[in-house]
């Protein structure tokens, strides 16, 4: 269940790139969150575009962004459960989401010359994530995602040592999910 939100400056994409971004974008941030890019999973993927208007929203060093690079600046905000990704999965979207951008506008996507295109990985802890009117974590997005067993051997030892952290340092009963 990956939400990637996208803020751009207005007119950074046609309408056709949005489309083959939300496509490209919506397999990287399954492989990384589940392991798979699954039909399962893209039932439940969203990818959100927020335009917004370079002189009046999109400040730079305290000025109006009114001189940005080719094709605009951007900050992906990739929202994960925490434990669904390990390290190597967030390295590999980083470089996956900037090779998509630099390859859809057909701009040079290499750092320094994107380096105002951010791409932020947050990850919502165990127990604070919802749908359908119920509290869901790692376990149950992997199976509603149609995730892979392997996914799975990292985040079980993960959400393990997290409890047993808990345990510990003292958290209450009741600050831990089920």
């Amino acid at each position: 269940m990956p939400l990637l939100r996208i803020t751009h400056q207005r007119g950074a994409f046609t309408t056709a790139q949005k489309a083959q971004l939300a496509e490209e974008l919506t397999a990287a941030i399954l492989v990384a969150e589940v392991g798979a890019d699954t039909p399962a999973g893209r039932a439940v993927a969203y990818v959100l575009f927020d335009e917004v208007d370079a002189r009046t929203s999109w400040y730079v060093g305290g000025k109006p962004d009114l001189d940005p690079p080719k094709g605009g600046r951007f900050l992906f905000d990739v929202v994960y459960p925490l434990g669904a990704a390990r390290q190597v999965d967030k390295t590999a979207l980083h470089g996956q989401i900037n090779a998509i951008v630099a390859r859809t506008l057909d701009v040079d996507g290499t750092f320094p010359q994107r380096g105002g295109d951010w791409v932020l990985i947050h990850e919502v802890p165990d127990g604070n994530w919802g749908a359908s009117g119920q509290t869901i974590g790692i376990r149950e997005i992997n199976q509603v995602a149609g995730g892979t067993p392997e996914r799975a051997e990292y985040f079980e030892p993960f959400l393990a040592a997290q409890r047993r952290m808990h345990e510990a340092h003292g958290y209450p009963e009741q600050a831990q999910r089920p």
